[in-house]
């Protein structure tokens, strides 16, 4: 039994979505120089994103062993489990990625937080990208999930047809 093409198409998607999702936050920096100093902005500077660079590179590389499983593997059953627990890592990783944008966008000005997207439009155009391009992996995994999940737990399969 061979694996369908369609599956094969959307493990590479989301291979290359995750893969030039991390990539990008990783190498986004700009430093810019004001009138008094210079500002260095690095997407590392905010503590807890470097939870979304481990959590992208978890996406690519767990879809990246997927596509090497052999068609008659029994690892398969654990496919569609391991590919909810991706999933939910990667959605929670995009709630906060967007949450951090706004943040960087806008500012807060309660907390004491300048929007920085006025002073390096360079760097918030790269963060924009990379969330964008990890978003379409996460929306190309959940159609896997419900792809696995409609071919599991069809309701026409689960019939006597006799």
């Amino acid at each position: 039994m061979a694996k369908p093409v369609k599956t094969i198409v959307l493990r590479v998607l989301a291979i290359v979505s995750f893969l030039i999702a991390s990539i990008v936050m990783f190498l986004s920096n700009q430093t810019v120089q004001l009138l008094i100093c210079s500002s260095y902005s690095n997407y590392f500077n905010f503590g807890r994103d470097r939870f979304f660079l481990v959590v992208y590179c978890i996406g690519w590389l767990y879809n990246g062993l997927v596509m090497t499983i052999p068609s008659g593997s029994q690892l398969w059953k654990t496919v569609i489990v391991l590919d909810v627990i991706v999933n939910i890592l990667v959605g929670i990783s995009l709630g906060v990625g967007w949450q951090t944008y706004s943040l960087i966008r806008q500012g807060n000005i309660y907390a004491g937080c300048a929007p920085l997207c006025g002073i390096t439009p360079y760097f918030c155009s790269r963060i924009m990208g990379s969330l964008i391009t990890s978003t379409i992996g996460f929306v190309v995994s959940f159609g896997l999930i419900m792809g696995t999940l409609h071919v599991c737990v069809d309701p026409f399969l689960l019939g006597d047809n006799s």
